[in-house]
């Protein structure tokens, strides 16, 4: 069985015919109408089932195209989804992250601001208790020397009010010792004073 020529062997085949059929010197070429007539039927004849084929390889490569694009429009549409999702993600990490940096950041300002008026506090706390220690010891110290001029002074009082004491003592001592010794040169005075008697053998 003879096999069948496609559209493009025909196309070929006629156009060898026409070269072998051209008249040297010339324009023109003498072709076998019958032979030319009978491939022009044939392709006519396969013109339908090559366009058929052409056009099912049209309807392929738009199939094809058409789910290429479909596939494409779903991936894009899958990519931007997922880059929605991960810029959604990285805006609320950045959000987070941007919070928790400004709260330690105030919280660090606080902080050192606590620090600075505690360390404020703590200069003026100890500069009034220097100053109240320093009047604490000013009055404790006036109230001693008070309490020792005092303390002097009522030293001396009793000093001079018991050496006073102690004169006008002696001096009634004295006074009564000056008494007693007038009696006794009295008695004495007496005895002398006394005839003297004659002691019997």
């Amino acid at each position: 069985m003879e096999e069948k020529m496609t559209l493009m062997e025909q196309l070929e085949n006629l156009e060898t015919m026409m070269v072998k059929g051209r008249v040297p010197g010339t324009a023109r070429t003498l072709v076998n109408q019958q032979k030319i007539s009978a491939l022009i039927n044939e392709m006519k004849k396969n013109l339908p089932d090559e366009i058929t084929e052409a056009e099912s390889i049209v309807r392929q490569k738009d199939a094809i195209i058409k789910q290429a694009e479909i596939e494409a429009r779903r991936i894009r549409a899958y990519a931007d989804e997922e880059a929605t999702t991960i810029r959604q993600l990285a805006e609320e990490q950045s959000n987070t992250l941007l919070t928790t940096s400004q709260e330690e950041a105030k919280k660090m300002i606080q902080d050192t601001e606590i620090s600075r008026k505690a360390n404020e506090n703590a200069i003026e706390i100890e500069s009034v208790a220097n100053s109240r220690a320093g009047k604490v010891v000013d009055d404790a110290e006036s109230r001693v020397n008070t309490i020792l001029h005092d303390a002097g002074i009522s030293a001396e009082e009793r000093r001079n009010g018991a050496d006073n004491y102690a004169r006008e003592v002696l001096f009634t001592l004295e006074e009564r010792i000056a008494d007693t010794l007038g009696q006794v040169r009295g008695g004495i005075d007496l005895l002398d004073a006394r005839p003297t008697a004659d002691v019997a053998d």
